[in-house]
């Protein structure tokens, strides 16, 4: 009687013991998968890093995927994923561009964040963010365009400060470049920035038109207005620059390949993203303490504005755990996080209090100039669900004036046309 007791006992233990293991084993079979966005590997990197912290808390895996750092590509995974109804990725990064492109796969997030949760981002980023009352995304970090210039150079040819407007880009590079290549440099140059087509440059694109005066393809009324002269004196003087003071290969350029020639100290002038800044002011650059930034300059019928960038974060329908990747989110959002990616990586947070913090400023002596700086949008919110058309027909069309394929004038008539062709009825 004695050893069925015991025996019972024994059985009931190591049912116990098996129940825990079983328990403990499907808490570490947990998953969170991430598709990121056109990052740089650094930010992938440092992501990964954050987040430890929180997968042993959660006794959690996060996976974060490996894709091209090229957002176009990244738009064409992620549409097949959703047309797939993928249920394995859980958070997916946006563009702040395509919103009316991803909507309807986003689960609404205001059913895991408190009100006092979303009053701590940008008012503007969670207006953007919001369709049709849901909350669809929440920052992951900003972007704005910045001009980098060496500040050694100029000050070695006689200039007292960067350039205000695009003449003054123009006349200053063809001098340095001149100057540089005369002292032995010859794979010196004035300017550099991603032009390859791909989304990254329709920003650059949407910049340059805008500081003429030449608006941004299509206006918040859903009128295309990529044809017209003010637009069209911007590309002309812009795009002859290639083979000139800008190199050729640029067309082929992503954004970190600008980054890279800039930090070689084989150019001028740059415009990219804030990112930029930290990586070029790394132990090893050879523009270390050598390159400043300022807004962007303007032709004579326009003012400087900042193409307006950034990453947002959103959880997919599909997904199986949306409260675990929410609460995920919240920590790769936390202020302690974004300040730390801020101070290591200058991604931009996505709480303004953040942009006032004194270890901030003092790292990066720019960010009180950039909050003052007008934005200008590419044109999303008044093309909806075409707008991926809309921007690869504009960045075709450019690639095709960069490269001499086709005459300015003559290909934005033609791109008049195609817009309006890809907006049919309506957008």
């Amino acid at each position: 009687m004695k050893s069925s007791i015991l025996r019972q006992a024994a059985l009931g233990a190591v049912a116990a013991l098996v129940m825990t293991l079983s328990n403990s084993a499907a808490l570490a079979q947990q998953k969170i998968t991430i598709m990121p966005g056109a990052w740089s590997g650094a930010t992938v990197d440092f992501l990964r890093n954050q987040i430890k912290p929180w997968e042993e808390k959660n006794n959690t895996k996060v996976e974060i995927l490996n894709v091209p750092n090229n957002g176009t590509e990244i738009l064409a995974i992620m549409q097949q994923n959703l047309a797939a109804s993928n249920a394995d990725i859980d958070i997916n990064a946006m563009d702040v561009v395509w919103q009316g492109m991803l909507e309807r796969f986003a689960v609404d997030l205001k059913q895991y964040f408190t009100a006092e949760e979303i009053a701590r981002y940008t008012p503007a980023t969670i207006a953007i963010n919001t369709i049709k009352d849901r909350l669809i995304a929440v920052p992951f970090y900003g972007d704005l365009g910045l001009f980098y210039y060496r500040t050694d150079l100029l000050e070695k040819y006689g200039y007292k400060e960067p350039p205000k407007t695009w003449a003054e880009v123009r006349e200053m590079s063809e001098k340095v470049q001149a100057g540089e290549r005369a002292a032995g440099n010859a794979n010196f140059w004035g300017f550099v920035y991603p032009g390859s087509v791909y989304e990254g440059f329709a920003t650059d694109i949407v910049e340059w038109i805008n500081s003429y005066g030449g608006g941004t393809w299509v206006d918040k009324d859903g009128n295309v207005t990529a044809n017209n002269p003010n637009a069209k004196a911007a590309l002309e003087e812009l795009t002859s620059w290639v083979g000139k003071t800008v190199p050729p290969g640029v067309t082929s350029y992503i954004i970190d390949d600008a980054r890279g020639a800039f930090q070689s100290g084989n150019y001028l002038f740059m415009r990219n993203w804030p990112y930029a800044y930290a990586s070029m002011q790394a132990e090893g650059s050879a523009v270390k303490g050598k390159f400043g930034v300022t807004a962007i300059p303007h032709g004579p019928n326009g003012k400087s504005a900042s193409g307006l960038g950034g990453w947002q974060l959103w959880i997919s329908k599909f997904s199986k755990n949306p409260q675990l990747a929410a609460d995920l989110i919240k920590f790769i959002n936390s202020p302690e996080n974004q300040k730390e990616r801020m101070l290591k990586l200058a991604r931009l947070p996505g709480y303004p209090e953040l942009m006032k913090d004194p270890d901030i400023l003092k790292t990066y002596p720019w960010v009180d100039m950039a909050q003052k700086f007008d934005l200008v949008g590419r044109p999303s919110g008044s093309t909806g669900t075409k707008y991926a058309q809309v921007s690869n027909a504009a960045l075709k069309a450019v690639n095709d004036m960069m490269t001499g394929r086709a005459k300015v004038g003559e290909r934005l008539e033609q791109l008049d046309t195609e817009l309006n062709r890809i907006k049919g009825r309506g957008w």
